[in-house]
């Protein structure tokens, strides 16, 4: 096989075995693998020092309320970023400019059909796509973090098709570091 070839087939096998695994909580694909924030990422509030690595706790470290009208809604069984939820991104762009010190949790949601691997795999294919629009628009790709709950954690109960809709979502979180 040539190398041409090979690097996409690696990408998709890694994607596939992520999806898979029912031991964690989320499908944590933020920069670092112990969970924490990257080395070079900086932290201007506190005098340009990175924060320790393992630090960084999505559980905790992670507020929604900023940018809550900028959570994105899909379609079902989608991962594209519709028209109509484009702007909420332009307008994440734009607060990140005027915010350059922060980072981004991407938290990808599904609604509960479907399979909790298919949904996990769902909800990561969506923060992706939030991730590569928002690096598009110049927003710095160190400080876009992303996750995947699949159906773990709905926006709204029930089995409506008002209720899925609200929960095929990505919610963007503006990471507080301590």
């Amino acid at each position: 096989m040539n190398k041409k070839c090979l690097a996409p087939l690696l990408i998709v096998l890694t994607f596939a075995l992520a999806a898979c695994d029912d031991s964690k909580k989320g499908n944590y694909t933020g920069q670092g693998n112990d969970g924490g924030l990257p080395d070079d990422t900086v932290n201007l509030s506190n005098g340009g020092i990175p924060p320790a690595r393992g630090k960084f706790n999505p559980e905790t470290d992670v507020s929604y309320d900023t940018l809550q009208a900028d959570t994105v809604y899909f379609a079902f069984d989608s991962s594209t970023i519709p028209g109509s939820e484009r702007g909420k991104l332009q307008n994440v762009s734009e607060w990140m400019k005027t915010n350059p010190d922060h980072s981004l949790y991407l938290a990808g949601h599904a609604d509960k059909r479907g399979t909790a691997e298919y949904n996990r795999a769902l909800g990561e294919r969506r923060a992706l796509a939030v991730r590569e629009y928002l690096v598009g628009l110049g927003v710095p790709a160190a400080s876009l973090f992303t996750n995947s709950y699949g159906a773990d954690r709905p926006a709204v109960e029930g089995d409506t098709e008002a209720a899925y809709a609200k929960n095929r979502r990505v919610q963007v979180g503006v990471v507080i570091r301590p």
